[in-house]
């Protein structure tokens, strides 16, 4: 039934049927947010520590000055660097889930914004991405904290485990995101912020589930 809500429970139960054989498949929620986007179309902005995490590995790019580098424990994930990056930015490469920038580094970051704007990169003092401490901004994203913005329509897409995650796991996290929602307010709204939720698989089929 095209418009049947599901309980949360119920979603998963479905997506795991769906996903036998697949237990690294992602499992997404699309957010549609109670906005008017037509006329105020100023995205909502928040982070999210997801108890249980995500389940995906973000490449990590650092640009911070000399003296901050040798207090960031480098892996695979981490970039660290400045002026080179800065370079490879303004010819067009992204190749990064998530900037973290020192309030001294951010005076020249922020001229790259007409590339990093669009794309959701900006860091942002706000969510803690422009930090004197940015080992710790780090560690946070690697316990599950995440970054989320709305897109230009008023709909916010995350990812909020795999599918080989518990049902508690998933069910969880999806409660710390709700949560943090529901605590946010915007001048231009209208009732609850949420107005829809859809919850899927990768390459399954979505299901409305209810607030």
């Amino acid at each position: 039934m095209k418009n049947k809500l599901y309980s949360i429970q119920e979603a998963i139960v479905h997506m795991k049927k769906e996903n036998k054989n697949k237990n690294y498949a992602s499992i997404d929620i699309d957010l549609v947010l109670n906005i008017e986007y037509k006329t105020n179309n100023i995205p909502i902005r928040i982070q999210v520590n997801l108890p249980y995490g995500n389940g995906k590995k973000y490449k990590i790019l650092s640009m911070v000055e000399k003296e901050k580098r040798n207090e960031i424990k480098k892996n695979n994930n981490i970039k660290i660097g400045f002026k080179k990056y800065i370079e490879k930015i303004q010819k067009g490469w992204t190749k990064f889930d998530i900037l973290i920038a020192t309030p001294k580094t951010m005076q020249s970051i922020v001229k790259l914004v007409k590339i990093l704007g669009p794309k959701g990169l900006m860091p942002n003092t706000m969510l803690g991405t422009v930090n004197n401490n940015p080992q710790k901004i780090i560690n946070e994203i690697n316990r599950g904290k995440i970054f989320l913005k709305s897109d230009r329509y008023g709909i916010m897409h995350t990812s909020i485990g795999r599918i080989n995650f518990t049902n508690t796991q998933i069910l969880e996290n999806l409660k710390s995101l709700l949560y943090i929602l529901n605590m946010t307010k915007t001048q231009h709204l209208k009732g609850n912020l949420i107005k829809k939720i859809y919850i899927s698989s990768t390459m399954g089929r979505s299901y409305r589930i209810k607030p």
